[in-house]
């Protein structure tokens, strides 16, 4: 009778991908729009590598799917990996546990929408509002020195270019009046962008993260180029915007779908470069104040 018992939870076993005879449990959940937080109809959601999924002919709570909400019971306590997706979504995938003594759990999933473009975005009832970059243009590729902008670039309908050097000869009004005119092509730095000092925006990144990405904050400050070699992109007479390395902080990275992150934290007062970065490298920067 031992013998049997055991080979009938070895069966289970193998079935459900678990790896003990333990007490089994109820997960169950809602899943939502990433950026609304409003449940989504008919999703679909699965455990990888088990019996359970709403896929099932005989899964018996379809009725709530159109609510956004999934159910399975009888669910033996373990770690696995659940994921959901839908229709024109992006899916998610997180790592849940059970145990013996806590083996019901309750939980939301997220998902967004196959149409979101990489970048920062807002979220809200209405919806994701894209916050443009609108500084891009203006960045130059640091390493040591993180992220740096150019005062003035020149204007992109082909009219204007880099300011020549000066010529010695030329002196007096006429070369102080063709230095003006030149400098009338450029167009200076956009401000940064007035938040408020508590953050909390969405991250869509371009590429899949295998590894962790991180969201840091620094002073924005203005400088010599002569002090930040390291920046690319930059005339050597020049002066810029730069991050200030010593006073950084680190905001929090939270996963919600794939490729989609939410950022949160505690803005310092003033001008900001918020840097998003992977393996050392940076992905995108942005120029904020915080009033």
């Amino acid at each position: 009778m031992k013998k049997q018992l055991i080979t009938v939870c070895a069966a289970a076993l193998i079935a459900m991908g678990v790896t003990g005879c333990e007490k089994t449990g109820t997960i169950e959940g809602d899943v939502c729009d990433a950026f609304t937080g409003k449940p989504l109809e008919m999703p679909t959601v699965w455990m990888d590598s088990t019996i359970f999924s709403t896929l099932k002919e005989k899964y018996k709570f379809k009725q709530e799917l159109r609510k956004g909400h999934f159910k399975f019971e009888k669910v033996p306590v373990g770690t696995y990996k659940m994921l959901a997706g839908r229709s024109k979504y992006i899916k998610s995938r997180n790592t849940v546990t059970t145990t013996e003594e806590n083996p019901d759990l309750s939980l939301t999933l997220y998902i967004y929408s196959d149409q979101i473009d990489p970048g920062l975005y807002t979220g809200g009832n209405d919806g994701p509002t894209k916050l443009s970059n609108q500084w891009v243009i203006w960045s130059t590729q640091c390493d040591e020195s993180v992220a740096g902008y150019r005062l003035a670039f020149p204007q992109q309908d082909g009219s204007a270019k880099v300011p020549p050097k000066a010529d010695k000869k030329k002196k007096g009004k006429k070369a102080a009046k063709k230095a003006k005119k030149v400098d009338a092509k450029l167009t200076p730095l956009p401000a940064p962008r007035e938040m408020n000092g508590k953050l909390e925006v969405f991250y869509r990144n371009a590429s899949s993260v295998t590894t962790p990405l991180l969201a840091k904050t620094y002073p924005a400050v203005e400088g010599a180029v002569s002090a930040h070699k390291d920046c690319k992109g930059f005339d050597g007479d020049e002066k810029g915007i730069f991050a200030d390395v010593s006073k950084g902080t680190s905001l929090n990275v939270t996963y919600i779908a794939e490729n989609l992150f939410k950022i949160t934290g505690d803005l310092p007062k003033g001008k900001q470069i918020i840097q998003f970065s992977q393996d050392g490298k940076t992905l995108q920067t942005y120029y904020f104040e915080v009033k």
